[in-house]
């Protein structure tokens, strides 16, 4: 890394101020061209990390000042940071205040505000994902994985063999899904 740059994630490391420390990062990745993930190896960070110091510049000063008036926490401001306009941010930075949001309560409104569900409820339980997973693989001649997030469930068959054999079992799955009951 250049001299300039290593200087300014020296910088980044003793800066106290989460919004000044966002700034430095942004500017050694969009204006110095520092891959992030070279950026988050440097300060030590994961780069998912990096990421929500970068989003904090798109917050605006009210939610800022929330910050410090010891309001509300960085991890709701890196939460809230994730929504796309200053009118969502702004909303649900009141709410947070109006109702003593906790920072998963506040995880929980901002899903639904970008996504347009709420992970109420519970998982399928791991012995049922388990199960399920090894009698649609034995139904599709496949191997069967089942993803629970808190927005969606995925299920994801897949298919070894030659392309011979993988088409006559995707074929068959087609087939079989297609029918209707």
């Amino acid at each position: 890394m250049e001299e300039d740059t290593l200087r300014v994630i020296e910088q980044v490391k003793n800066e106290a101020d989460y919004f000044s420390k966002g700034k430095l990062i942004s500017y050694l990745i969009k204006q110095k061209k520092v891959r992030v993930k070279d950026v988050a190896e440097a300060l030590k960070m994961k780069p998912s990390y990096v990421c929500h110091f970068m989003r904090l510049a798109k917050l605006s000063e009210v939610v800022m000042d929330g910050y410090y008036s010891k309001l509300i926490t960085i991890s709701h401001l890196f939460v809230i940071s994730l929504l796309k306009s200053q009118e969502d941010m702004v909303e649900i930075y009141e709410q947070v205040l109006r109702d003593s949001l906790t920072v998963k309560q506040t995880e929980e409104l901002v899903r639904k505000k970008l996504h347009g569900v709420s992970s109420e409820g519970e998982y399928v339980q791991d012995s049922e994902v388990q199960d399920a997973e090894e009698k649609i693989g034995a139904a599709y001649q496949g191997t069967a994985k089942v993803i629970q997030t808190r927005i969606k469930t995925k299920v994801l068959i897949e298919w070894t063999g030659s392309r011979k054999e993988r088409l006559q079992k995707v074929s068959s799955f087609l087939k079989h899904a297609g029918k209707t009951s």
